[in-house]
């Protein structure tokens, strides 16, 4: 299958970053509206085994003046160790500077893709940091890019690219239809983006014309939370096909909040690092499941940016469990990796 990036413009602010699990969700929408729900009972059906589509993650762009900087997540490593650190320090002074620089420079969330091609090829973290020493690079918020990536945008130093807040919301009582004599209110997190700020994500598919009209939808009608009072709005460009990573590793760094099955990695490889959250999250609550209780069962998922040992290449791995039951729909949960293979810092 071919990997086509798409970039996602914000046009209003949204609730949270787009996850391969909220993607997934809109874009099975977009499907059932456009087409027909029996297209994608179908879609579903098969997916463990064949599946139409492998999505990732969306992730940050810089743009400006028509160039843009795209990043990947930082993969998660062991860090670097207490020799790594002694080593480059010949004073006690000069260490307490160096963990002081490697806290901040632990602050980096995203790699832009030259700096995360570069760790996908035998560059160790080591390596990156001590270019982070000299200068070599620079960390805006969480994107660490190199300091030639930088220059040509006039991206003033201390205004952040993205910023988030929490807003003040009104619980409604459907009965009264008012928020009570003391009144109900709560606060949400969103999220609201500079003009140089958008977000891209990769979609895997042998059919991509069949997803335009399905993000023709999705522009009108808004991706996350809160899209019935106008948050989650973006212009969804598909751009062109990328390729990333090399074809002779069997270590992946995974694109996507992944539901493993362990008998597709290898448990006891030294190369495998990962960040484990557990997570629970509604059905989209459309007209069909009006009154219903929508709150999926809890899965273990492992973060973006974790890293494995396969035991053989695949181009996608993990799975999609049933999580809810309504009226007999089941509903399934996005959990397969989109896996980038590579010598990720140095490993084999």
């Amino acid at each position: 299958m071919k990997i086509w990036q798409v970039k996602l413009t914000p046009l209003s602010p949204f609730q949270s970053m787009l996850t391969s699990d909220t993607l997934f969700g809109a874009i099975c929408w977009g499907i059932k509206r456009i087409y027909n729900e029996t297209r994608l009972a179908t879609i579903l059906e098969n997916y463990q085994e064949k599946p139409e589509f492998i999505l990732s993650s969306s992730f940050p762009v810089i743009e400006c003046n028509n160039n843009n900087i795209f990043f990947f997540p930082k993969p998660i490593t062991p860090g670097l160790s207490a020799s790594d650190i002694c080593e480059m320090a010949q004073t006690k002074k000069e260490k307490v500077e160096i963990i002081t620089k490697y806290k901040n420079f632990k602050k980096a969330g995203y790699l832009s893709f030259a700096l995360f091609n570069r760790l996908l090829n035998n560059v160790s973290e080591k390596t990156l940091f001590q270019e982070y020493l000299s200068d070599e690079m620079k960390l805006k918020g969480k994107l660490l890019m190199s300091k030639k990536e930088l220059e040509g945008f006039n991206l003033v130093e201390k205004d952040p690219l993205l910023k988030s807040e929490l807003v003040q919301k009104n619980a409604i009582d459907r009965l009264t239809m008012s928020t009570g004599e003391e009144g109900q209110t709560f606060y949400q997190e969103e999220y609201f983006a500079s003009p140089a700020f958008k977000l891209h994500f990769l979609i895997k598919t042998d059919n991509l014309e069949s997803f335009k009209p399905v993000f023709r939808y999705l522009e009108d009608k808004g991706i996350g939370g809160n899209r019935s009072v106008g948050k989650g709005r973006f212009k969804i460009e598909i751009l062109n096909t990328i390729s990333v990573g090399n074809d002779t590793a069997c270590n992946f760094i995974t694109l996507s909040r992944y539901i493993p099955d362990i008998a597709e990695i290898n448990p006891e490889s030294k190369s495998m690092y990962y960040e484990i959250f557990p997570y629970r999250s509604k059905v989209d609550s459309e007209a069909e499941f009006k009154g219903e209780d929508i709150w999926k069962s809890r899965v273990m998922y492992l973060k973006e940016g974790s890293c494995f040992e396969a035991k053989e290449r695949k181009p996608f791995y993990g799975q999609c469990p049933v999580v809810k039951e309504i009226d007999g729909q089941k509903i399934k949960q996005y959990g397969f990796a989109f896996p980038v293979f590579g010598n990720i810092g140095g490993s084999k």
